[in-house]
C-alpha cells in the first residue's frame, strides 16, 4: 500500500534565505579598499533581490546590473549566480539555469550546486537536481540553520517528486540528503515510506521508529503496524 508523504513546514521560505557570496566586499570596504565595479554591481543587485524578491520592477533591475557586472568582468561567478537568482524569482528556470550552470563552470561552490539544482527541479529535470544536491550535499551545504532548512525542504520535495513518479529508490536518495541537512519528524516518516515500497523493510521500521519519537504519529503507527508483518 502506498503511503502518505508529508511534505516539510517552511519556517524559512527560499525567497528569505540567499547566500550572501558578496558579503567579502563589506570585508573590502573595512579594510580601506574599493570593491571592484563587477563586485559592487552584483552586491547592489543582491540587496534588491534580497528586499525585494516578489517585485518583478526591482527583479528586472537586478538583472541589469547583474549583466553590467558581467560585461566588466565575465569572470566575476556573483554576477551570473545573484543575476540567476533574479530569473528565478522572475520565473525564467532556462535563464536561471543557464547562469547558474556558469556560476558552477567558474566558482562551483555548494550554493551554485543547490541553487542550480532547484532550477532544474523547476525544469522537471529530478534526476539533474539529484545530481547537484548531492555535489552540493559533498561541498558542505547546510551549514548555517536557515541554509539547513532549505536544503532540507529543497530535497524533500525532490524525494515527493520521485516517490510520486513511483522511482522510490531515488526518493529514498533524497530524503537521506534532507534528512542530512536537517532531520525532520516528517522528512524521516517519507524517507520510511519510500524504503518500505523499494522493499528495504527493515530500514523503513528503522525511520518510523525514529520519526514517531520525534513526534510523527503516522510514522509511530506505522512502526507498530508493519513491524508484525512476515
Amino acid at each position: 500500500m502506498k503511503k502518505l508523504i508529508i511534505f516539510p513546514l517552511l519556517i524559512v521560505a527560499m525567497t528569505s534565505f540567499i547566500p550572501m557570496q558578496a558579503a567579502k566586499a563589506n570585508a573590502i570596504i573595512v579594510n580601506g579598499e574599493t570593491p571592484s565595479e563587477a563586485e559592487a554591481l552584483s552586491t547592489r543587485a543582491l540587496w534588491i533581490i534580497l528586499l525585494n524578491s516578489t517585485n518583478t520592477d526591482s527583479l528586472n533591475l537586478a538583472v541589469k546590473l547583474c549583466t553590467q557586472g558581467v560585461e566588466k568582468d565575465p569572470e566575476y561567478a556573483d554576477s551570473y549566480f545573484y543575476r540567476g537568482e533574479a530569473l528565478y524569482f522572475l520565473s525564467d528556470f532556462e535563464g536561471s539555469l543557464k547562469d547558474f550552470d556558469i556560476a558552477v563552470e567558474k566558482r562551483g561552490d555548494k550554493y551554485d550546486y543547490q541553487y542550480r539544482g532547484e532550477a532544474k527541479f523547476k525544469l522537471n529535470d529530478n534526476e539533474g537536481a539529484l545530481a547537484d544536491y548531492k555535489k552540493a550535499q559533498q561541498k558542505g551545504f547546510g551549514s548555517t540553520e536557515s541554509s539547513a532548512h532549505l536544503a532540507m525542504s529543497d530535497a524533500n520535495n525532490l524525494g515527493i517528486a520521485f516517490y510520486d513518479a513511483e522511482n522510490y529508490s531515488k526518493a529514498v536518495d533524497a530524503f537521506t540528503i534532507s534528512v542530512s541537512a536537517q532531520e525532520t519528524q516528517n522528512n524521516v516518516f517519507n524517507r520510511g515510506n519510500a524504503e518500505y515500497l523499494s522493499g528495504d523493510k527493515a530500514a523503513a521500521l528503522v525511520d518510523w521508529k525514529r520519526s514517531g519519537k520525534l513526534g510523527n504519529k503516522s510514522g509511530k503507527s506505522s512502526y507498530k503496524k508493519f513491524r508484525k508483518e512476515k
